[in-house]
């Protein structure tokens, strides 16, 4: 009588172990786009980027102002792909590779822009850009959020 009690509790613990490391696999996903430009005023339309980023931005950068112009949250399971719309001329697809890798495909106007694996380490941003018009810059800015080191969720917007 035992075995049976026993068999479909070890059935139970198996699923729920299953359970908990496929969401462990889940990478979430915050991204940005942003625009740099020397205009200190922006288009009205967009605001400052956080100080962490534009600190981040202006060390590598030569833009005096920084602005998000959208803001995407995505949480992807492992070997699957997001794809989020950053603006109508922009869209990234993210595929999460396991161990805080992912691989990101930047398409601009219909064609690739960039393609390449990274590592995202909470909470750091990795930037992506190009140059624009009128001297100004996009970057795409990624990084993972990390709600095991009590990063409070927040709701992202977009602009």
């Amino acid at each position: 009588m035992r075995k049976f009690l026993i068999c479909p509790f070890v059935a139970w613990l198996c699923s729920v172990a299953a359970m908990a490391s496929a969401q462990a696999a889940d990478i979430k996903v915050e991204a940005k786009l942003v625009w740099g430009a020397n205009d200190e005023k922006g288009d009205g339309k967009c605001k400052p980027v956080e100080n962490g980023l534009a600190s981040k931005l202006h060390g590598m950068f030569k833009w005096k102002s920084y602005f998000e112009i959208t803001n995407q949250a995505a949480s992807i399971a492992l070997n699957k792909t997001s794809d989020l719309k950053m603006s109508d001329r922009c869209t990234i697809q993210i595929k999460n590779l396991g161990d805080s890798r992912i691989e990101v495909n930047c398409i601009g106007e219909g064609k690739q822009v960039c393609k390449g694996a990274y590592t995202l380490n909470p909470p750091t941003w990795l930037v992506l850009g190009g140059n624009a018009t009128n001297d100004t810059a996009w970057f795409i800015a990624l990084r993972a959020v990390d709600q095991k080191a009590g990063e409070a969720k927040r709701s992202l917007t977009t602009n």
